[in-house]
């Protein structure tokens, strides 16, 4: 497969981005939590560093910013969080380069602190001395920046070679690394460099910022009156979601039954989203105008007309851009919903909050699907999994602002 990217930019990109005193002290107060053991001739929280550091550049050149912002950083932390928190990451391809948001395995704090504990093959150590000095070669030959600038970029390339290939090591249950383990890192971090696109690293910061908000607690105890569901269930919405459901057959196992109800199911997490705006916790039968009306107009936040719960052909557009246009987009669906569960259990300490408000995620993924067909072109009728991706930023905003 042809590079996404051209490496040559792409370092020069690296490189030429600055990282301010602040990143660079949010940086080490982040990686201050764990241990100063020795690993691999360096202090272990030293490849740490550089790893964020190195993911964090990249996020910012994607992003067309000589700076790395705090929100660069952020997702550059969450990076590190996937590779410690899952398995199978190891299984990214350059043919499929996007980042499967899998729910959680293990304590991502705890397997990073026993990373210090895996040794270094010597075909491990070897692959990476040679993998660094044909970098070197490159950058020297090409002479991008100062050659102290070149020389930091290789360590940060080192470490995160080193620390992938631990990864993988320990992931496996094995404590002592080996050749493939490098291969893998080696071709994980070319992944990432020269193909993941720019909006799976937002997705992965996406999906924690709505788990963990403060507000999902707040929007999930609003309640709707008997009175407010008998007008949702008789709206204009309802009887075109009824009519051309048939559409939604075509996305197969794409739309989880408990989210079918994709226009009304919106609707109502839009109208719950606006309640807790307005501070109200239960939605009446006269409030239905005033509150089904602001919240059609958050759409308009994220660039969806909220005609199309309104206009027929708009709904059957809808529905069949909802068809799914590479494998693995029921599966990666199913996955991305069971880690927003877990982190919602995670972030609300309490196992019983989605038993209590057991309509919160099916309404989320609902509107998740809305915004991620709802923003796509007219002409394209496939669902993919960058759709997803870039509706779950939708969504974060949706819930956030």
């Amino acid at each position: 497969m042809e590079l996404t990217r051209n490496p040559l930019e792409t370092y020069e990109g690296l490189l030429s981005s600055n990282l301010t005193d602040e990143i660079q002290s949010y940086i080490v107060k982040v990686i201050s939590r764990y241990s100063d053991a020795d690993f691999a001739d360096e202090e272990f929280s030293t490849h740490l560093g550089r790893f964020v550091e190195i993911v964090c550049r990249l996020i910012s050149h994607l992003n067309r910013r000589k700076e790395p912002t705090l929100t660069d950083l952020m997702q550059a932390m969450d990076v590190l969080d996937h590779f410690a928190s899952t398995t199978r990451w190891w299984n990214m391809a350059r043919s499929s380069p996007g980042i499967i948001l899998r729910p959680a395995t293990r304590d991502p704090r705890e397997f990073i602190r026993s990373i210090p504990s895996v040794r270094l093959g010597s075909e491990t150590i070897s692959r990476i001395k040679g993998a660094s000095d044909r970098l070197s070669s490159f950058l020297d030959e090409h002479e991008i920046a100062s050659s102290s600038t070149r020389e930091h970029l290789q360590r940060c390339m080192m470490s995160t070679w080193t620390l992938l290939s631990a990864f993988c090591c320990k992931s496996q249950g094995r404590n002592v690394s080996s050749e493939s383990d490098f291969e893998t890192a080696y071709d994980i971090l070319r992944i990432l460099l020269f193909h993941t696109p720019s909006v799976d690293f937002a997705a992965l910061s996406a999906i924690r910022i709505i788990a963990t908000s403060s507000r999902l607690p707040q929007i999930a105890d609003v309640n709707f009156s008997p009175g407010f569901e008998k007008k949702l269930e008789s709206s204009t919405a309802a009887r075109l979601e009824t009519t051309h459901g048939e559409y939604l057959g075509d996305a197969g196992d794409t739309v989880p039954r408990a989210s079918r109800a994709i226009l009304t199911n919106s609707i109502r997490l839009l109208a719950q989203i606006e309640a807790a705006n307005l501070g109200i916790d239960r939605i009446e039968e006269s409030d239905y105008d005033t509150v089904t009306m602001g919240a059609l107009s958050l759409l308009e936040r994220v660039r969806i007309d909220p005609e199309v719960f309104l206009d027929e052909n708009a709904v059957v557009g809808l529905f069949r851009r909802l068809r799914p246009a590479e494998e693995g987009i029921g599966e990666g669906l199913a996955l991305l919903t069971r880690k927003l569960e877990s982190l919602i259990v995670d972030s609300t300490g309490n196992r019983n909050f989605l038993l209590q408000h057991a309509r919160v995620v099916p309404r989320m993924v609902a509107l998740l699907l809305l915004v991620s067909s709802g923003t796509k072109s007219p002409e394209d009728d496939g669902l993919r999994d960058i759709d997803l991706k870039r509706g779950l930023i939708l969504l974060e905003k949706l819930i956030s602002d």
